[in-house]
């Protein structure tokens, strides 16, 4: 069986789930969230009420978040890149690497909660690591779905934000990895919860 076979497979019963358990109302809930003050380098965890954000906690059972980017700051303001599935910006939009306004990012549509933490880390690194997250994003480069960790060719979101802060020297998930087992998608996978238990980082800001 492919991956993306796998893939299609989970989401199919992760439908079910869904469909099951109903809707809860969570994101009906208007909120209004006040952030701190963000400097580029923050990394910012998410979990979602989609299909493939139930999936990912399905897979990461020790996860409190599905998903995850970082913050960089573009004309002076401060914005997410992410790497994510299914949240095209125009008709025909690639799954990709992408910029987005921090309120799109943790919008009740696609948040439930959400953290946003701070490496423990000087400023020089952080911004290097928010310029090669920044770079990324304006190539446009497209979502890893065959979660291939040995090519950065493409890059999935857990992916991403790993290879940006390796980039800058900062390794936050101190050899940890997910494995999963199930058919056709068998090995060790980097999954949000992977670098959100790292002692390296400190809680900025959570809902």
């Amino acid at each position: 069986m492919s991956l993306r076979r796998t893939i299609s497979y989970c989401i199919a019963i992760a439908i079910v789930s869904v469909l099951l358990n109903g809707c809860s109302g969570k994101f009906a809930e208007k909120r209004e969230l006040h952030f701190p003050e963000l400097c580029e380098g923050d990394v910012v965890f998410r979990k979602g009420g989609s299909v493939v954000s139930r999936m990912v906690l399905c897979a990461d059972r020790d996860g409190k978040y599905s998903h995850i980017g970082v913050i960089v700051v573009k004309d002076g303001k401060c914005m997410v890149v992410h790497s994510v599935p299914g949240e095209p910006d125009f008709d025909g939009d690639t799954d990709r690497v992408k910029l987005e306004t921090i309120d799109s990012f943790f919008s009740e549509e696609r948040a439930s909660s959400g953290a946003i933490m701070r490496p423990r880390i000087g400023g020089d690194t952080l911004s290097a690591v928010a310029g090669k997250a920044m770079e990324l994003a304006e190539r446009k480069v497209l979502f890893d779905h065959n979660y291939n960790l040995s090519d950065t060719s493409k890059l999935y979101c857990t992916e991403l934000i790993d290879f940006v802060l390796r980039f800058a020297g900062v390794n936050l998930t101190e050899g940890r990895t997910t494995h999963i087992n199930i058919p056709g998608m068998v090995g060790d996978y980097l999954l949000p919860s992977d670098i959100y238990k790292s002692s390296k980082l400190e809680t900025v800001f959570c809902f």
